[in-house]
């Protein structure tokens, strides 16, 4: 069965539409240009302006005369310089942060003092979270790591964890397939990391760290997937799922990313030679990170347009109801579609659902929250099937 059918369904408003102005940091990024696109495509009507902030103006001038639009403007700006930031935010009801690390947790910091909503699609919850009392005296929402992988992985784990009494495990996993072979492809901004980086996972109801690509693995993926070779990741899920479902007794919590073959041949021997390492190397008089010089390298490659990839993300949930053992498996394969990217397409989509809920008032709570603590996971789905992203549910029991 499907979660939600494909449907011409289309939100019904009253007249008065209270519209919203929206403020965009990392306007210049690949996310945030799927985030743009749907702002200006979807329930329009809803948005009065979308001002993209970014401290990469020449790509915002090109991303202003490419849209065209009268509803987008843009300016320079500088996450770090907090003064300046919350003056900006100040105009705007809502900022949607697509500037990941240390950078998520500046704009929520911001957005508080400014006194306004906010949304981000990558950044560390807990950190995020002790804001929590704070936006809530203040009436504010902030739902952070709202993107496809967090984003649609733990709004998908809260509909099943809903329907069973007691859960056990909850295993998440991605995989993708690529088909411009000429060009290193790097599927998302992070990525390498996940291959260097130790990994936390959630067992026996203990936090565990293991090495970098540990728990290998193989697991079968819809076409054109197929078979990836799976790796432990890190991920804020196995942080924020044993807080959110602790009244179902959750014990395990997993995250694992099947990469394309030709990417993993290809990061795993720049480590083997010590490029893509964070370690301080001492080269004639200078000391130089290994890393910042391929990420250097890596942002001056000539990047194929209208390139094809697809991606997979996949929830597994186990638990019991009424006594019996059973299984959820739910999955949303995604495509390049209107002129994006595979990743942008399952990603960029979420944070301007996630504004646009809370601007209608269909995300009520207040606070910094994760998805799966206060996002409603049917009208959320019902957004995402209008974009042709799609759930599949598989059930199972055991006897």
């Amino acid at each position: 069965m499907t979660i939600y059918k494909n449907s011409t369904h289309v939100l019904k408003h009253k007249n008065s539409v209270v519209q919203m102005k929206v403020l965009i940091l990392g306007g210049a990024g690949l996310m945030a240009y799927a985030t743009i696109k749907d702002l200006l495509e979807f329930d329009r009507n809803e948005t009065s302006e979308i001002m993209l902030a970014d401290i990469n103006y020449k790509k915002l001038q090109m991303l202003e005369k490419e849209f065209n639009d009268e509803k987008v403007s843009i300016t320079r700006c500088d996450i770090t310089d907090h003064t300046n930031l919350v003056k900006l935010m100040k105009n705007y009801d809502i900022v949607i942060n697509e500037a990941g690390g240390k950078f998520a947790l500046a704009g929520l910091k911001a957005a508080l003092e400014a006194g306004i909503h906010a949304t981000n699609i990558m950044g560390s919850p807990l950190e995020a979270m002790k804001l929590n009392d704070d936006f809530k005296k203040a009436g504010l929402t902030a739902v952070i790591n709202l993107g496809s992988s967090p984003g649609n992985t733990n709004i998908v784990s809260r509909y099943l964890v809903d329907k069973l009494d007691a859960v056990n495990t909850i295993y998440m996993s991605f995989a993708y397939a690529e088909h411009t072979k000429d060009v290193l492809f790097v599927p998302f901004a992070g990525a390498v990391d996940e291959f260097i980086n130790n990994v936390t996972v959630f067992q026996d109801g203990e936090f565990i760290e293991l090495p970098p690509q540990s728990g290998q693995e193989d697991e079968l993926f819809p076409a054109p997937i197929g078979l990836r070779r799976m790796i432990n990741i890190p991920h804020p899920e196995i942080r924020t799922f044993p807080i959110a479902f602790k009244e179902k007794g959750v014990q395990n919590v997993m995250i694992k990313g099947g990469f394309i073959p030709d990417f993993v041949e290809k990061i795993n021997f720049l480590i083997s030679l010590g490029i893509i390492s964070k370690e301080p190397l001492q080269v004639k008089d200078q000391t130089i990170v290994p890393m910042d010089v391929f990420n250097t390298v890596y942002a001056k490659l000539p990047q194929v347009k209208g390139r094809l990839d697809y991606g997979c993300v996949r929830v597994v949930v186990r638990g019991q109801k009424s006594g019996e053992e059973i299984e959820y498996k739910a999955e949303m394969l995604s495509r390049p579609y209107k002129n994006l990217t595979g990743v942008q397409h399952r990603t960029g989509h979420s944070p301007a659902i996630g504004a646009r809920m809370i601007n209608r008032g269909q995300i009520k709570k207040r606070g910094v929250f994760p998805p799966e603590m206060g996002v409603p996971p049917l009208p959320y789905f019902k957004e995402v099937a209008r974009r042709n992203l799609f759930f599949s549910l598989e059930e199972k029991h055991f006897i």
